[in-house]
């Protein structure tokens, strides 16, 4: 039987951290400026950070599986 892949352990990790590290950016930003207002400029920061990380993550999962992929067909039989 073929053991379950865990989330954290997928090629989607530093995505899931990303997310991670905007939400907990975004909570300590504000217990550290406690306004009345959210602390806009912090908050972008958490969000550019993590949109960057993530869209690296996914060229590079798209790229290892595009040539993955063109691998397999490079190695097959066509008659």
């Amino acid at each position: 039987m073929k053991k379950k892949k865990k989330l954290k352990d997928s090629e989607w990790g530093l995505s899931m951290m990303a997310l991670a590290a905007f939400i907990g950016g975004s909570i300590g930003s504000q217990i550290i400026f406690f306004p009345d207002v959210p602390h806009l400029p912090s908050i972008y920061g958490c969000l550019t950070g993590s949109v960057l990380l993530v869209a690296g993550n996914a060229i590079y999962v798209f790229y290892k599986r595009m040539k993955h992929n063109g691998a397999d067909n490079k190695n097959q039989n066509h008659r």
